[in-house]
């Protein structure tokens, strides 16, 4: 193990200011479970006073990836990178074959399979919107590997092209397989670096992952957007209309924070949809406890956070609770339907938009969108 990670193992300084915002300790209370706890772990292995054991590394990955604490630290430790590189560090044989693309492609399957059985897809739009217009960039969308079996009709009011990109490495990263995350980042740096145009996300996790990215251009980040973006543009000269009157909320997925788009956009948004009102949750950046796949390993700790998240949406009274995340989607769709709740749904915040009906504030009905 280098030197670089014991030093920014000893950054910590033990404050425990972790404590107010990490989702499984919330749930689990216990010292192992808070950042500190597995940091002495492993310093305790770094300096050879502990082995890497079964029970080390079960600690390790009692942990959501959700980066929270990293935005709570005051010492600027980044707890996943430490995390990742102990797991590269010491994977046997055998978890590197389960790490690597075939099993992955296998995982994706079986979840798309599995999620399309207990949550078959209800599109609020089936169809094409007859306003789709053409944006003053070009739009090209970069879909997710779970985008693309949780949300596949992501679309825009805009004309957007699909990108050719690969999975923007973030699953195998938080397995330890840098060798195949490093080829990943390699190529969609290619690809998005020889792309004309903004390249929009409709996944938060994904927007988060490709903006650490060291592109050869710093200015290419400015490239990279979340579809908030282009309806905060939308917003100037046109206004969105809610069908029938609707309550909703929205759940701010964890890594739509780290990606640096603030709630207030979200909420900019919603506010000024017609005919909508928009009710804010008590506690709308707690983590829905389903952390890519944190929910096949840890299910109790993932069923109890995603039912809290639950707990607060009823207390909105709103009919319809919307998120930016495939995986925040699953927990919300899986924690109504195991609590058995008839009068309210939870549905992508995209394909939520794209439903509402789009009028121009320009008097003139020949008006194109120009934004």
């Amino acid at each position: 193990m280098d030197n670089k990670t014991e030093k920014d193992i000893i950054k910590c300084s033990r404050c425990g200011l972790c404590a107010d915002v990490c989702p499984v300790y919330k749930v689990k209370r216990t010292e192992g479970a808070l950042l500190r706890g597995k940091f002495l772990q492993l310093l305790g292995l770094i300096r050879g006073d502990l082995k890497w054991s079964k029970a080390l590394k079960s600690s390790i990955d009692y942990c959501l990836g959700c980066e929270k604490c990293e935005t709570q630290c005051p010492s600027g430790v980044s707890p996943c990178e430490i995390f990742e590189k102990i797991r590269f560090e010491h994977q046997n044989f055998i978890e590197k074959i389960l790490n690597g693309k075939f099993f992955f492609k296998i995982k994706i399957f079986a979840l798309k399979v599995f999620y399309r059985v207990k949550h078959p897809i209800k599109p609020l739009l089936r169809g094409e919107n007859s306003l789709v217009q053409k944006y003053p960039q070009n739009l090209i969308h970069f879909n997710g590997c779970l985008s693309k079996c949780i949300n596949p009709d992501f679309r825009l009011h805009f004309d957007i092209k699909q990108g050719n990109f690969k999975c923007c490495g973030i699953p195998f990263k938080s397995k330890g397989n840098l060798y195949e995350y490093k080829r990943l980042v390699d190529f969609n740096k290619r690809k998005i670096e020889n792309t004309q145009g903004l390249v929009v996300f409709n996944c938060a996790t994904c927007l988060s992952t490709v903006r650490l990215y060291k592109f050869n251009n710093p200015e290419t980040k400015n490239r990279l957007v979340f579809y908030t973006d282009i309806y905060k543009n939308l917003s100037k000269n046109y206004k969105l209309t809610s069908k029938k009157p609707v309550t909703v909320t929205f759940h701010m997925p964890c890594h739509l924070k780290s990606a640096g788009i603030p709630l207030s956009d979200v909420e900019d948004i919603l506010t000024g949809v017609e005919n909508l009102e928009y009710r804010k949750l008590e506690n709308p950046d707690d983590c829905c406890g389903f952390g890519g796949d944190f929910f096949t390993r840890h299910p109790g700790t993932a069923h109890i956070l995603a039912q809290r998240k639950i707990d607060d949406v009823l207390n909105t009274g709103a009919k319809i609770v919307l998120t930016a995340c495939p995986t925040c989607l699953w927990a919300l769709k899986y924690a109504l339907k195991s609590r058995n709740v008839k009068d309210a749904r939870a549905y992508d915040m995209a394909e939520f938009l794209y439903s509402l009906a789009v009028t121009s504030n320009d008097k003139n009905p020949d008006k194109r969108m120009n934004v």
